[in-house]
């Protein structure tokens, strides 16, 4: 393998071992060479040991870690539970992840004979394992018997012959479509139920859920991650961060040392007494709102601040810019005018305007709310202490609410016995994704203008969806004005709504594959 993709131009992609990649790339910033190819070949082509040296001595001696960013690797994990993979997500900076989805992959199938959860001897859940494994079993075995009854009841619910199609960016109504393949409309349609009975069901899973997830990071970050996961204090995640450790320490031995080096476990003693420091003030209560605003700035404040960053660029120093508020009104109206689509951002001229807030939705949305990054969230072990949701059409059928508030009820008393005996963390693992679980976040107003107008769409999810929806009320009555830039909100209501966008999957996939109609 060439060491470079070119040797006589400008851009370039190098190709060498990635532990040699790494030190490579900081001697950018300590050579007068104007070629580091050069520079590959006279100091680290011949010399096997120069990266390795260049790490202990840089990173290991001198603590500049910023180098470590420049080693990347990407890692499977399988089979880990969803309350560890929360534990591996938190870090915003420097890691990407792409998770097992359980909105359009069903939790029915047992492997080994066993449902994909953490088994109690593997949780910590010591003396209750017997009681732990029979409840998380009553879980997934409700879970696979509502799923036909749920499909039965929503296809009745939502016949085919009450929905219009978009057609070439027309609507049709289904008994108008003659000449579209129905075929097509009826896979769309079928896929839709199956996604709206997905969503329902899931509130079911317990945290113990397995998943797997991708990971694609720099050194710097997987160091990070393993220290987290060893200062969390449960086996499993002891055990993964053991694990990443081992498997990253070949790739990266200089480099992933730091983590289980003096400074490294000094840092897991440091996040362990911080994280630890409002045990004794414990004041929960039950009574949480759905949405609770805790700080704001006031809105001539705000607009000050963003019309002001926002002409900056082209105008006089930020001190200098003194614009009257009906000049101030017109130039919010002009970037509301000039936004054509969600994609086209407020700009980091509105990223001064900060918001913080208490939510309070349940686990399975918050799964995805964690996913935005630029989200400071602050959170606590999840319980059963603030109640669960009832999924909207499962609470329509007597038989299946009743057995569903009869597991919600046993899953309260299960956790605090479990809690009694194994601490709050352990007792996490029994809490299934309908029970509430408030956090508090702060964002900015580009930002939240992205995750309102992402997850207000009719695709998403309906309990993450109703979260985007109550945040853009709130911004609505404190901040009217700005609030006009959130321009492509959806407040739709919708039966299937994954509809349209199955149409156009399907209608893709056929042309794609060179199906006749």
């Amino acid at each position: 393998m060439d060491d470079f993709s070119n040797n006589d131009r400008d851009v370039f992609l190098i190709k060498t071992d990635m532990i040699d990649r790494g030190a490579l790339m900081s001697r950018y910033s300590r050579t007068a060479n104007l070629d580091i190819r050069e520079v590959y070949g006279k100091e680290f082509k011949n010399n096997p040991d120069r990266a390795s040296n260049f790490y202990k001595r840089i990173f290991l001696d001198y603590g500049d870690e910023s180098v470590a960013e420049l080693t990347t690797a990407q890692m499977g994990i399988q089979n880990v539970s969803n309350i560890v993979t929360k534990v591996i997500e938190e870090p915003r900076i420097g890691l990407s992840y792409l998770e097992k989805s359980s909105r359009y992959v069903k939790y029915n199938k047992k492997v080994n004979g066993n449902y994909l959860f953490l088994r109690g001897e593997n949780a910590g859940v010591g003396a209750m394992e017997s009681r732990y494994n029979s409840y998380c079993n009553d879980l997934f075995d409700f879970y696979s018997a509502a799923y036909p009854e749920m499909m039965k009841y929503m296809e009745d619910a939502n016949p085919i012959e009450n929905f219009t199609f978009e057609i070439g960016g027309k609507n049709y109504k289904y008994t108008n479509l003659e000449s579209v393949d129905e075929n097509t409309l009826s896979k769309s349609y079928k896929s839709s139920l199956r996604s709206a009975v997905l969503d329902e069901i899931r509130a079911l899973l317990p945290a113990s859920t397995l998943t797997n997830i991708g990971i694609s990071g720099n050194g710097r970050a997987f160091i990070s991650l393993i220290e987290r996961l060893k200062a969390y204090g449960t086996p499993e995640a002891e055990k993964y961060g053991e694990l990443i450790y081992r498997e990253l320490e070949p790739e990266l031995p200089e480099l992933i040392e730091d983590a289980v080096s003096a400074h490294g476990i000094a840092q897991i003693k440091y996040n362990n007494a911080r994280d630890s420091i409002g045990n004794s003030f414990s004041n929960d209560t039950a009574n949480v709102p759905a949405l609770k605003v805790i700080n704001f700035m006031d809105e001539k404040r705000a607009i000050d601040l963003a019309t002001g960053m926002l002409l900056y660029g082209s105008s006089a120093g930020s001190s200098n810019v003194d614009i009257p508020p009906e000049k101030q009104y017109s130039i919010l109206k002009e970037l509301e005018s000039l936004r054509g689509n969600r994609r086209h951002k407020l700009g980091r001229a509105f990223e001064g305007i900060t918001y913080s807030f208490e939510v309070n939705m349940n686990y399975g949305a918050f799964r995805e709310f964690q996913r935005h990054r630029f989200f400071s969230i602050i959170r606590k072990p999840l319980s059963t202490q603030y109640g669960y949701d009832i999924p909207e059409n499962l609470g329509k059928i007597p038989e299946l609410r009743s057995r569903y508030v009869e597991l919600m009820d046993e899953a309260r008393i299960l956790y605090n016995d479990i809690m009694g005996r194994s601490g709050r963390k352990i007792a996490q693992y029994v809490v299934p994704y309908a029970y509430k679980y408030p956090v508090v976040f702060s964002s900015n107003l580009n930002e939240l203008t992205y995750f309102i107008e992402l997850r207000s769409n009719q695709q998403v999810h309906p309990d993450l969806r109703k979260v985007a929806l109550d945040i853009y009320s709130e911004i609505k009555k404190i901040h009217p004005h700005l609030a006009t830039l959130i321009k492509f909100v959806d407040t739709g209501d919708y039966r299937l709504g994954r509809l349209p966008s199955e149409v156009k999957k399907e209608s893709r996939r056929k042309t794609l594959s060179g199906e006749n109609d």
